[in-house]
């Protein structure tokens, strides 16, 4: 066995035997199974050429034996199609990818429609892995590779809804419900680092909420990749957790200037709102985009306009359609996936739709200066700030 150590370098190209726990929902792609495996020295990234005839589901135990080789980006190592040694299932069963996994059949059967289907899972529970290659490629091009991944974005829905229907009752109720949302709707997709990043910001933020104050944005953050670093060191390599960071630095520090400085006392109406806020998390994202995709998506803030409004109603819709079967809801909501998906497919076939500028140059971070000397200038102009005043109680 592979002794625990962050030392792996000395079993590289060696035949080891490791084991570990699948953290992520297995992906087919190309000819292979791809596994994210959770060991106790790191994430070992594991491709399979076919997978073994007992079930094999995120939370279950596997050991592999093949040629350990370095790893990429989080990942500690990579063994490339092993023999699959042992499989076990965990004393206490993950009921929430069993409760998804019944869920997502019912969504499939009503809908019907394969890339529909694909596109609504992957709004509601996370399951990109459910999206073709193709699908993939179609949404990197036109910059909305993010709507499917379960984030901040997801999370402030659930919240939006605990506050709008507990909220009534009282501030414990409006808290304690939109706890246990976000309890079981991290359960469902995974405690990935996206969902690390913005599971732990929505707490405190929550908790802040609730005792009537508000962190400044940097402090959040601040706290945000201490608590996920402590909890994972690995998170500080991984994509995910870079552009979940990224973007919402993008929404909390340009977002209230640029409204400060085009709508002054006024309130921007939802549509502005949308746009405000996308080129605003687009700016911060743009050099980890350019670095590790080597390519700007130009109709990034198009696409972002015309998807992203409805896709909290297509959640509304994907969730309604798996606990019940009311042929109307199934209109709609195929409707609705059907609309989003002719606008991919149209700005996705554009030829220039992405600019190809080359990937991994780290040049490229240099953008930050224009990025932020832009934050300044505007801070500047609006003598906007970020200092939270609590002369006011939120109420919820």
């Amino acid at each position: 066995m592979l002794p625990p150590s962050n030392q792996l370098s000395q079993y590289f190209e060696k035949t080891v035997s490791i084991s570990g726990v699948i953290s992520d929902d297995i992906e087919f792609k190309k000819d292979d199974y791809r596994i994210h495996l959770k060991t106790n020295f790191g994430l070992v990234y594991v491709m399979l050429e076919k997978l073994p005839s007992v079930s094999l589901a995120r939370s279950d135990c596997l050991m592999v034996q093949g040629k350990i080789q370095a790893g990429f980006g989080s990942y500690a190592a990579f063994v490339y199609r092993p023999t699959v040694k042992e499989i076990s299932h965990p004393s206490m069963p993950d009921f929430a990818v069993k409760i998804r996994d019944i869920f997502s059949e019912s969504v499939i059967e009503q809908i019907n429609n394969e890339e529909q289907s694909n596109l609504a899972l992957s709004y509601l529970t996370g399951q990109k892995t459910l999206l073709t290659e193709d699908q993939k490629r179609k949404l990197r091009l036109v910059g909305l590779a993010h709507v499917v991944v379960a984030s901040g974005y997801h999370l402030s829905v659930v919240v939006g809804l605990a506050k709008k229907y507990l909220g009534k009752i009282s501030r414990f109720a409006c808290a304690s419900g939109a706890l246990l949302l976000l309890t079981i709707y991290i359960s469902i997709t995974g405690f990935t680092p996206s969902m690390a990043r913005a599971g732990l910001m929505t707490v405190l933020s929550l908790w802040a909420w609730y005792y009537g104050r508000k962190f400044h944005p940097a402090r959040l953050i601040l706290y945000v990749m201490a608590i996920s670093l402590i909890l994972d060191s690995s998170y500080i390599t991984n994509l995910a957790w870079q552009l979940s960071f990224a973007s919402y630095s993008g929404i909390i520090f340009i977002t209230p200037l640029l409204t400060e400085f085009l709508y002054g006392d006024k309130k921007p109406d939802y549509v502005a709102s949308l746009i405000i806020a996308s080129i605003s998390a687009q700016l911060f994202c743009l050099p980890f985009t350019l670095y590790y995709f080597g390519s700007f998506p130009i109709l990034a803030l198009i696409a972002n306009v015309l998807v992203t409004p409805a896709i909290p109603f297509a959640m509304l819709g994907t969730f309604l359609l798996g606990i019940t079967h009311l042929p109307p809801l199934v209109f709609l909501t195929k409707q609705i996936l059907a609309f989003q998906l002719a606008v991919i497919d149209y700005l996705a076939a554009i030829p220039w739709a992405s600019i190809d500028l080359g990937a991994e140059n780290p040049l490229v971070f240099l953008s930050y200066i224009p990025i932020l000397t832009l934050l300044l200038l505007l801070k500047r102009a609006t003598r906007y700030s970020y200092r939270p005043s609590y002369a006011k109680i939120y109420a919820c």
